[in-house]
């Protein structure tokens, strides 16, 4: 028997996800920034101040990965990067002027991009979407984490 995932839930969360991703990175490479550079800039405008190993949990991403991501914002001037006082092997990563100023921009972009997705969908649609993948995200989180939480 034939089996069309074009129906299934996965598939059609992968496409979405696919093509957003691919919209972000078209906006955001405008910019010289990527969907996690987006990221980190959004979480340290919103949260301050925050250890790469915390930036590095927030993103669901390797520490290699993160490395990556933290050098090429270096490299643009977009952050800054300090040893923690109270932990030696800590750092602490902190945005700049230029790297504030291109979170405003970073809003605009993904406002822009939440209206070409929800293009057709009531406000009711979008609320209810939004739980219905919050759900399923809670319910694909890494085991440990779930664990953690109940």
């Amino acid at each position: 028997m034939k089996q069309d995932f074009s129906d299934s839930l996965g598939y059609n969360i992968h496409m979405v996800s696919h093509f957003m991703q691919n919209v972000y990175n078209e906006k955001l490479g405008e910019y010289d920034l990527t969907h996690s550079q987006a990221r980190v800039i959004y979480f340290l405008a919103t949260c301050g101040q925050q250890s790469q190993t915390a930036l590095q949990k927030k993103l669901y991403i390797k520490a290699s990965s993160m490395n990556g991501v933290i050098e090429s914002l270096l490299k643009h001037g977009r952050i800054e990067k300090q040893t923690s006082p109270n932990d030696k092997r800590s750092n602490l990563i902190t945005l700049t002027n230029q790297g504030r100023e291109l979170h405003s921009t970073i809003q605009e972009i993904i406002r822009k991009i939440e209206i070409q997705a929800t293009e057709g969908l009531s406000e009711e649609e979008q609320k209810i979407m939004v739980t219905w993948l919050k759900k399923v995200q809670k319910n694909m989180k890494p085991s440990v984490e779930r664990s953690d939480q109940q």
